[in-house]
């Protein structure tokens, strides 16, 4: 490719819940400076000095990235444990929470799980919606 072409590209109009160690994680400063976006796994950080969580989750839409969460599965009680879903402060829609449901409801099942608590947010309208919607998906048993 020649350097004045352009290439168009394609984004999933999904929302993904990124591992810590995800490709796209690993070169701290490419995320800075291609997204905005300054992530660091908290696990390596002092309890006191945490911003986010023990092990946050990156969560991604498209170009953006809308939240991180720190969560945990209880594996014997079948919980994911929500410590901390932190949104960024971008413009989040509706369709967009739906999605992050989704993706919440997906991961739940990942990791072996039946049920989901949310201990935190820094967004008390999106919890909510979210926490609405998963009790219809639990409700509807999947």
């Amino acid at each position: 490719m020649l350097p004045d072409q352009k290439v168009d590209i394609d984004l999933s109009d999904e929302v993904f819940i990124l591992s810590p160690f995800d490709i796209l994680n690993v070169f701290r400063h490419r995320l800075k400076d291609f997204f905005d976006f300054d992530y660091q796994i908290e696990c390596f950080v002092p309890a006191a000095k945490r911003q986010y969580g023990y092990f946050s989750l990156p969560i991604l839409y498209g170009d953006k990235f809308i939240a991180r969460m720190d969560a945990k599965a209880d594996r014997k009680a079948k919980v994911l444990i929500v410590h901390n879903i932190h949104f960024e402060p971008v413009d989040i829609s509706e369709t967009i929470i739906e999605k992050l449901t989704r993706a919440l409801n997906a991961f739940v099942r990942f990791n072996k799980c039946d049920d989901i608590i949310f201990k935190k947010s820094n967004n008390d309208s999106y919890l909510e919606t979210i926490r609405a919607s998963i009790s219809l998906l639990y409700f509807r048993k999947f």
